[in-house]
């Protein structure tokens, strides 16, 4: 047994620790203490969870002691979830604590989502304890085997190396790509760094490049007519060089999800959005070549890529493999991102885009959703729900996104000047994403209203996390799109074949009488003018605010048409047809005064005319929000 009076500092705090005890609440065991280190000397404040007893409570009396807080979330999942939007706010590893079999195993679907979107979570699990192992068989699960299939790695935390299993558990979430990483508790066992690399291993290719990567990109870039940049969640934390590279350059930059705002949207080069969908279609089809900057394939929805363009990517770290499963014969350039950016802005000479090409697009796939099937009287729409949210609060403020049909109208539609203003599960694109993500971001910027978009069936997944906002009293509003149904896969359900109305429609729920009994303030909206006046109240209120919106589904066929099917391959006024190498302009593009015109013209029908988001100026440009900060402790 270690001496008690050994001292382990911690975010300036002295730990007393303990290689050997029992949770008996005496001492601060030797792996609680090593693992708080390694988060607080990473720069986490904050570790959410629902912990059980033993070691859990070990590792929240351990944070506790170092000044870290703890937030108790009401499912694992969510604890996660909070613990990965933290981790993608602040660039910081998020942690979470849960409890050995019924606690790892219902967090999974979290460190899915932190795998798949790429975010740096560490994940503190109890185990059976190896001593016991061959006694006890209770909550006993192959806890390490469980971990691997959603996690990067496996560390256990255990008698012996304790500091080192730490601190390999940290830098192998941070290693990029970040991702989970499942930290075991057992101070019975043997500690096992689960094949962490030193220190000193790089994450990234060199600074210098590949020179061969480099001249391939320069010269495809020069040759090309009609280039187009999509730019993913990897390139964000290059978002001013981007900027400057593509700024008065007229060269249009579709975003996934994840990166919307890298380039701001009132930008003439923002186009809009890159999902895998048919939405991107009018651009990509007339390209003659594609170059993805920290563009990660778990992006794109599983559809067809049939563009002829050639497409070249840039990841920012060595490539797993030579060529890509998702794009098919694309290029990966082992070069890193600050090189690819920096060819990008050497870039000289003409291109046959008209002058706008990015607003035009963009702003004609707006046109089309808003366009979509109007709600009957005594409800509201998705793009209305969309158009009033958007026109009532602040440019600055956060928004998180559930997974469903109501996403399909706000993603493009919510207008975004800087990254990490728009938060969404992406790769795994979970329900039961928005509230969560809503708690921690709220966390991260206390003085600033947070709205989580959110659907019936994904807030039913998550609503006692309802109980913990307003515990924590933070200023969220929950907009909830209730139309009593599992929309998105309603759409997608054939006539015949696959079940009823039984598989997909829901009984009705008044989510705003749910939501005041656990402690927050509530309202059902059925107009505009109500939505509004919900808005207004929300944003002066400290504690959550849930909007329960009687929706009208009728135009999410459209806009899902808009978004993933035929409807999204139709010309666009004012772009050049398809082809890579298309001679033939569009007429009503041949100068700079027709384009101005057509984006006026479109932009007059826009759900957002006349409102706070007028297209502006950029407001200068950052890699994160200068109002984000770390979690506060």
């Amino acid at each position: 047994m270690a001496d008690i009076g050994q001292k382990q500092a911690v975010g300036g705090r002295s730990l007393p620790r303990r290689s050997h005890v029992t949770h008996n609440g005496q001492g601060v065991p030797a792996g609680a203490a090593a693992i708080v280190t390694a988060l607080a000397d990473a720069g986490t404040t904050v570790l959410f969870g629902l912990p059980g007893g033993g070691p859990n409570l070990d590792v929240v009396g351990a944070a506790a002691l170092a000044g870290l807080r703890f937030v108790l979330a009401r499912t694992e999942t969510a604890a996660v979830i909070m613990a990965a939007t933290c981790a993608d706010l602040t660039g910081l590893p998020g942690a979470a604590v849960v409890t050995r079999g019924p606690g790892l195993a219902s967090a999974v679907n979290g460190i899915a989502h932190a795998a798949l979107d790429r975010l740096p979570v560490v994940v503190i699990a109890d185990t059976v304890r190896l001593a016991d192992a061959g006694r006890i068989s209770h909550q006993r699960l192959d806890q390490a085997a469980l971990g691997a299939v959603v996690a990067r790695a496996v560390v256990t935390i255990g008698r012996d190396r304790t500091a080192a299993a730490a601190a390999a558990a940290v830098r192998l979430a941070l290693m990029p790509p970040a991702g989970p990483v499942v930290a075991l508790m057992d101070d019975s066992g043997i500690s096992d760094p689960g094949g962490a690399p030193g220190p000193e291993r790089p994450g990234r290719a060199s600074d210098d490049g590949g020179p061969r990567d480099v001249v391939i990109l320069a010269q495809a870039l020069r040759r090309s007519r009609r280039p187009v940049i999509m730019l993913g969640t990897g390139a964000i934390a290059h978002t001013a060089a981007i900027r400057s590279a593509l700024a008065g350059r007229g060269i249009p930059a579709l975003h996934t999800y994840r990166a919307r705002g890298i380039v701001p949207d009132s930008t003439a080069e923002a186009a809009g959005l890159v999902t895998g969908g048919t939405m991107e279609w009018p651009l990509l089809a007339a390209a003659d070549v594609i170059v993805g900057l920290g563009v990660d394939e778990a992006e794109m929805i599983p559809a067809a890529w049939d563009y002829a363009a050639p497409v070249l990517l840039v990841a920012g770290y060595p490539p797993s493999r030579p060529g890509s499963a998702y794009f098919p014969g694309a290029t990966a350039l082992d070069i890193p991102l600050s090189a690819a950016i920096g060819v990008l802005a050497n870039r000289h000479g003409e291109h046959d885009w008209p002058p706008g090409v990015g607003q035009i697009a963009r702003t004609q796939s707006a046109l089309g959703l808003s366009e979509a099937a109007a709600a009957r009287p005594g409800f509201l729409s998705p793009v209305q729900v969309v158009r009033v949210v958007r026109s009532h609060v602040p440019r600055e403020t956060v928004v998180t996104v559930d997974a469903g049909a109501h996403m399909l109208a706000v993603m493009p539609l919510w207008e975004v000047t800087e990254p990490r203003r728009l938060l969404i599960s992406s790769g795994l694109a979970t329900m039961g994403f928005a509230l969560p993500a809503a708690i921690a971001a709220a966390l991260c910027a206390p003085a600033r209203l947070v709205v989580a978009f959110t659907g019936d069936g994904g807030l039913g997944m998550t609503l006692a996390e309802i109980e913990t906002a307003a515990r924590l009293r933070l200023r969220i509003a929950v907009v909830v799109f209730n139309d009593g149904a599992l929309s998105l896969i309603k759409i997608k359900q054939r006539p015949a074949g696959q079940g009823g109305a039984e598989a997909v429609d829901f009984g009705p729920v008044s989510y705003a009488r749910a939501a005041e009994a656990m402690g927050a303030v509530a309202v059902a909206v059925s107009t505009e003018k109500e939505l509004a006046a919900a808005l207004s109240a929300a944003s002066g209120r400290d504690g959550p605010t849930v909007i329960d919106v009687r929706l009208d589904p009728a135009g999410y066929p459209a806009i899902m048409d808009l978004s993933r099917g035929e409807a999204g391959r139709r010309p666009v006024p004012g772009l050049p047809g398809p082809g890579p190498r298309a001679a033939i302009v569009n007429v009503t593009a041949g100068t700079p005064d027709a384009s101005a015109a057509t984006v006026r013209s479109i932009q007059c029908r826009l759900p957002w005319r006349n409102s706070r988001m007028s297209p502006r100026a950029p407001s200068p440009a950052s890699s994160r929000s200068a109002n984000v900060r770390p979690c506060r402790a």
